[in-house]
């Protein structure tokens, strides 16, 4: 019988900023409301596509409370921790266990410079056995180097609680030599990249975490749903649709075009993030494109 700990679509969360860079907590439970209202109960917070990077640990921890507190006991919270140090990561765990508000965490490799696999496996042997709750590792191109295949199955077999893996290399063939490795009835494979988590479903996964679902959690649900279904067919058609999406979303820099597209789908809508203000910057050009992409899609207005 499969063990598996999480499952399902978990939308990675925003974080709402004002025009000062300030925090909009009250639009945040807002967009809490909103994917659960939407069928999401399973959230990443803390991510990067939060920002983690520009937010400090008290805020982290107030966001996290907010998404407890609106998504409500059933839901289930992965709480990301992707600080620059060994000493950091520990931190912010031990807040997140002291708190009591995680399901579960997620973290990832060390960024900026180039690590070994041997350095790579003391990193996360290190943060993964601190943790109390059941730990995932998120393998992503943002940060310095990226897990090989067999560094996490050497973590898997030495590390009770390294429970499973967000996988956004968008290398397929990375993630079938990982599943070639690793147990996936035994371990919770998740998909990290909206273009793949389809496949990655289909493949074995259980579900999961997409940024995608911030503007369309329905969308992204239909595409983890009919893949646990088994039912390929409709899989790979949600998925074509939301590849379509994510086309026109991708002309404008990150996660600026994200944050327009909110209004599709009848949610809040976040008006900027902590970058330069021309980050947050989509050109009346990209603007037309989404628009015509939601109309055949039959989306939103």
């Amino acid at each position: 019988m499969a063990k598996h700990y999480v499952k399902g679509l978990f939308t990675e969360l925003i974080t709402p900023f004002d025009e000062e860079g300030s925090i909009d907590y009250q639009m945040m439970g807002e967009l809490v409301d909103f994917q659960v209202s939407s069928g999401v109960n399973n959230f990443f917070v803390n991510g990067l596509g939060a920002e983690s990077h520009c937010l400090s640990n008290e805020e982290k921890m107030k966001l996290l409370g907010i998404v407890r507190e609106h998504g409500g006991p059933e839901s289930v919270i992965m709480g990301c921790s992707f600080e620059e140090s060994l000493l950091q990561n520990k931190e912010l765990l031990k807040l997140y266990m002291d708190s009591g508000l995680c399901d579960c965490y997620c973290i990832s490799a060390p960024p900026y410079f180039r690590h070994t696999p041997e350095a790579l496996y003391d990193w996360a042997r290190q943060l993964i056995s601190f943790c109390d709750k059941p730990c995932y590792i998120y393998n992503s191109v943002q940060m310095g180097t990226l897990f090989d295949p067999d560094t996490l199955e050497r973590l898997w077999k030495d590390v009770p609680n390294f429970r499973g893996y967000k996988d956004a290399t968008t290398d397929m063939i990375h993630f079938m030599q990982v599943m070639l490795r690793i147990d996936k009835d035994e371990f919770d494979f998740l998909g990290g990249c909206d273009a793949t988590d389809g496949l990655a479903v289909l493949m074995g996964a259980v579900g999961c975490v997409s940024f995608m679902a911030v503007p369309f959690p329905v969308q992204m649900k239909e595409v983890v749903d009919y893949g646990l279904a088994g039912d390929w067919e409709k899989c790979l058609e949600a998925q074509n649709r939301i590849l379509k999406i994510r086309n026109a979303l991708k002309k404008a820099p990150f996660n600026a075009a994200y944050m327009y597209a909110q209004k599709f789908s009848g949610g809040p809508v976040v008006k900027r993030s902590r970058m330069p203000a021309h980050q947050d910057y989509v050109s009346d050009e990209v603007k037309a494109g989404i628009d015509q992409t939601m109309k055949e899609l039959d989306i939103g207005r």
